[in-house]
């Protein structure tokens, strides 16, 4: 078994809170991470609050729910994942269910790795965004970006997931954009305020991994993908690296399922369910998604 943690992006009103009712673990995590944060998460995740669109929130509770899942699918028994892949900040969640990171030292982490992106693109001068490219030439994508760059405008490939690439750039120009101009069946703006996986993101770089050396531990029960590289990593060394590098070059997803390829027989996603339909296009082995309890049972089947 692989397991996989979803990003920024897969956030909903509601995630965690049928785990919460039925498992007293996932609840007790949902009180520890509102008691480190100095915010009623249950409140947070559950009814509709301005907090969640902040990327530092939106963040620590992407990874609180990523974490509960998987310790209620351990706590009912059950399989060790023989690997783990995170899409982007479900990197982070993949080491912290590896054993890399506890959920206060993760909720820490993630918390200021939103702040921090926030603080670098509010210097940019304008709002910044996300925006997903269904179907589109790959080769024609890349050229308009780097055409959009050269007349002056911020535009990146920031996640190659398939047939589906996501653009990290400015939001009014992000809006503005036709499908025709790459080829692209459809568009679709991801609810995010901020960019990833990109250039832009350099001035973190730095303090991001001081913090990494803070917050991770040498202690991997089984190795994790790096979304960047595509290597496999299993101790901090290779953490502190890939994950420096994440903030600035694209997520390979795509590249990420191939390796994973030699070594699983289904894929289970804990706390989010974007990527089970990714995986839907680009691998033909089951992949099972835990948001509640009935897709607990599920996976805890196969």
């Amino acid at each position: 078994m692989v397991a996989l943690f979803g990003g920024q992006g897969s956030q909903h009103i509601g995630m965690g809170q049928d785990l919460c009712a039925n498992f007293s673990l996932a609840k007790q995590m949902c009180e520890r991470a509102s008691d480190h944060l100095h915010t009623d998460m249950a409140k947070l995740l559950w009814s509709e609050n301005p907090l969640i669109n902040q990327s530092a929130y939106t963040q620590s509770a992407i990874f609180l729910v990523s974490l509960m899942a998987y310790a209620v699918y351990q706590q009912e028994g059950g399989k060790l994942p023989q690997l783990a892949l995170g899409h982007s900040l479900g990197e982070i969640s993949a080491n912290g269910a590896s054993g890399a990171l506890d959920l206060e030292h993760g909720l820490k982490l993630v918390f200021e790795r939103g702040r921090l992106m926030e603080e670098v693109c509010a210097k940019l001068g304008q709002e910044m965004g996300m925006l997903a490219v269904l179907g589109a030439d790959i080769a024609l994508l890349e050229s308009f970006c780097l055409q959009a760059r050269e007349a002056g405008n911020t535009l990146y490939a920031a996640n190659f997931n398939g047939s589906q690439v996501v653009l990290a750039g400015a939001k009014a120009y992000l809006k503005n954009l036709e499908p025709k101009s790459f080829g692209a069946k459809k568009l679709v703006l991801l609810p995010m305020s901020v960019v990833s996986h990109c250039p832009l993101l350099e001035p973190m770089v730095q303090p991001f991994k001081a913090l990494l050396e803070q917050h991770l531990k040498d202690s991997y029960n089984f190795g994790v993908v790096s979304n960047a590289t595509t290597r496999v990593y299993k101790d901090k060394e290779g953490a502190l690296e890939c994950l420096g590098v994440q903030l600035t070059q694209p997520v390979r997803y795509s590249d990420c399922l191939s390796v994973c390829g030699e070594e699983d027989s289904f894929y289970v996603e804990f706390g989010t369910s974007v990527l089970k339909n990714l995986n839907k296009r680009l691998s033909s082995k089951p992949t099972y998604s835990i948001t509640n309890t009935a897709e607990l049972k599920e996976a805890l089947l196969a």
